[in-house]
């Protein structure tokens, strides 16, 4: 066919061809769209290595976006994987019949650990160290996140809601959740042996460049509820900053003794890195369009802005290519490390964070602290409520 169109303008000129003019027309638009949504889906992940034999603790794996993407990929690449979820019932049940069947892969398996409750966190990791000798553990990946309605003043305000230990919903399952999970875990990360390369992937979003850091109320349980995106952007950025420091204390405090640190084993085996893929047609951009209103998500979100929406975001499988690539790259490695610091992995190349928090050491220690700090109190408090009330968990 092609050759046929080429023939017909050489010989015959282009007015034999039917259409032309109107193909003259329309065809810069196309290309130009092909061009912005080839530069919008971003690059891909060339690294793999195989998997089998290795464990991965993994949250948000049945988002059925990004964090589902990720682990299709590396079940298949035999990896033995534990889904943290909030609640495993009939559904949960189903869907990871068919993961297996669909991955081929039987070594994967539900834990409850709702991010957004402490106790949980804090049951899940006690099981998880409860163990001897320690359990293999080659890495955590955190995919999971929410983000809630911005709202819209006068008409439709946002509305705070709380955890189960009476944070803001956001500031618990983005920061203080996964920060007590990892901050918990700290002791099977430097049990493992020191050839065993072990990632911790946390995934961010862009809108951190938004928020705002509150050193001495980490988990923001002072102060008026204004704006969702502001606790949104600030516990992924203070989230971010944590990283920094665990992954510093992860190398530096394997032991306190002095005398002993010369003999232990650098850390430099495990990689702490924070990954941000992109805006992708998540749930939570579904959530935020349309509000939270159904109506608005038929209308607005799959009628009106999805053809931008295709054309300038990506879809849950580009945006895991960046996941991806935390995890496999070789530059992660000990061996080919230049410096101990985290790293910041976007669109699957390592840079450098933006803000200049990021290079304020004693600032992501203090904010380390007193996080750890807060969540103890908050734990304590909560446990005294409980029993004050006669419930079990």
């Amino acid at each position: 066919m092609p050759l046929n169109i080429i023939g017909t303008a050489i010989f015959e000129g282009t007015d034999s061809i039917p259409y032309f003019h109107t193909i003259k027309k329309v065809a810069p638009y196309v290309l130009a769209s092909v061009l912005v949504k080839y530069w919008s889906r971003g690059p891909s992940n060339t690294w793999e290595r195989k998997l089998h034999g290795k464990v991965y603790l993994v949250t948000g794996a049945t988002s059925q976006g990004m964090g589902t993407s990720v682990v299709h990929q590396m079940a298949r690449l035999g990896a033995q994987l534990i889904f943290l979820t909030r609640e495993i019932d009939e559904w949960s049940i189903e869907w990871l019949e068919g993961f297996k069947e669909e991955t081929d892969n039987e070594l994967v398996y539900f834990e409850k650990c709702d991010l957004a409750d402490l106790y949980q966190v804090r049951k899940f990791a006690t099981k998880w160290l409860d163990n001897s000798p320690p359990r293999r553990l080659d890495g955590v990946i955190v995919m999971s996140g929410d983000m809630e309605p911005l709202g819209v003043p006068k008409f439709a305000p946002p509305v705070r809601k709380l955890s189960a230990d009476g944070l803001e919903l956001q500031m618990a399952t983005n920061f203080a959740g996964v920060f007590h999970l990892l901050d918990l875990l700290q002791p099977s990360f430097k049990a493992q042996p020191p050839d065993r390369d072990v990632r911790i992937i946390v995934s961010t979003c862009w809108l951190q460049v938004l928020g705002d850091i509150r050193v001495e109320d980490p988990l923001w349980q002072k102060g008026a509820y204004k704006s969702a995106l502001k606790f949104f952007s600030s516990s992924k950025l203070q989230l971010a900053l944590c990283m920094l420091e665990l992954q510093r204390r992860i190398n530096t405090g394997i032991s306190e003794n002095a005398e002993e640190k010369k003999i232990e084993r650098s850390g430099k085996n495990v990689k702490v890195c924070v990954v941000q893929p992109g805006t992708m047609r998540s749930q939570s951009l579904r959530r935020v369009l349309s509000n939270g209103s159904v109506f608005l998500l038929l209308t607005l979100y799959c009628v009106l802005l999805y053809p931008f929406l295709w054309l300038f975001t990506k879809s849950g499988r580009r945006g895991a290519q960046s996941v991806l690539y935390a995890l496999n790259t070789p530059e992660l490695e000990e061996v080919n490390l230049k410096d101990d610091r985290a790293k910041y992995v976007v669109d699957c190349s390592i840079v450098k964070f933006a803000r200049k928090e990021f290079e304020d050491p004693e600032l992501q220690k203090q904010l380390y602290e007193n996080t750890s700090r807060d969540i103890l109190a908050l734990e304590k408090k909560m446990a005294k409520k409980r029993k004050s009330a006669g419930v079990k968990r």
